[in-house]
């Protein structure tokens, strides 16, 4: 299922005008939200008739939200933008079913859970919670990015710290005064560290 790009705009139309707490232009919306001003007008008609827009005449009109988005479920303004959100046909109200197995048809029933699912846990949701909700999980993730980012720092200084510590052993080694030594049994000359 995909979403019609008209229900998107609706949607960034209605959390445009959550900002401004008043009346915003129609150009306005459009410029801010990417929304080709031809389809603002058609979107508008939709969400005005559906109770979730209202709109101001004149020089200084525009458009100002009529309910809460914690009033305003993505159901709400799926079924006012789509022209269907069911899985499939079957699901419509008229249960149509060429084979004519609308009752007896497992893969039907298996819809219709999905149907249910995602109309319960997804698009029963209000704009407001979905909101909130990704705002929360955006810290979260950001949150999360962050103690990444402190655990690499850590790692890297662990790093660094244990490579300075290689460096110094080795100097020390380095430091140690060396003997030339003869050996007894080929005469060949060795070196070895005086301890």
């Amino acid at each position: 299922m995909q979403l019609n790009l008209t229900t998107d705009y609706a949607i960034r139309f209605l959390l445009c005008l959550v900002d401004t707490k008043g009346i915003m232009t129609g150009s306005l919306i459009a410029d801010q939200m990417k929304i080709p001003p031809k389809y603002l007008l058609k979107i508008a008609r939709k969400l005005r008739g559906a109770g979730m827009l209202g709109t101001v005449t004149g020089a200084k009109g525009g458009y100002y939200l009529l309910r809460s988005l914690e009033e305003i479920t993505l159901l709400d303004v799926l079924n006012v933008m789509e022209s269907s959100v069911k899985v499939n046909r079957c699901l419509e109200d008229d249960g149509y079913c060429n084979r004519g197995a609308v009752s007896t048809c497992q893969i039907r029933k298996y819809y219709q859970y999905i149907q249910k699912e995602m109309e319960n846990k997804w698009f029963s949701r209000s704009l407001g919670e979905i909101i909130k909700m990704m705002d929360a999980e955006t810290c979260a993730a950001d949150d999360m990015q962050k103690e990444l980012t402190e655990i690499k720092c850590s790692h890297g200084l662990r790093e660094q710290r244990l490579a300075r510590r290689r460096e110094l052993q080795a100097n020390i080694i380095e430091s140690i005064p060396v003997a030339q030594c003869v050996s007894e049994e080929n005469g060949k000359g060795y070196h070895e560290k005086i301890v």
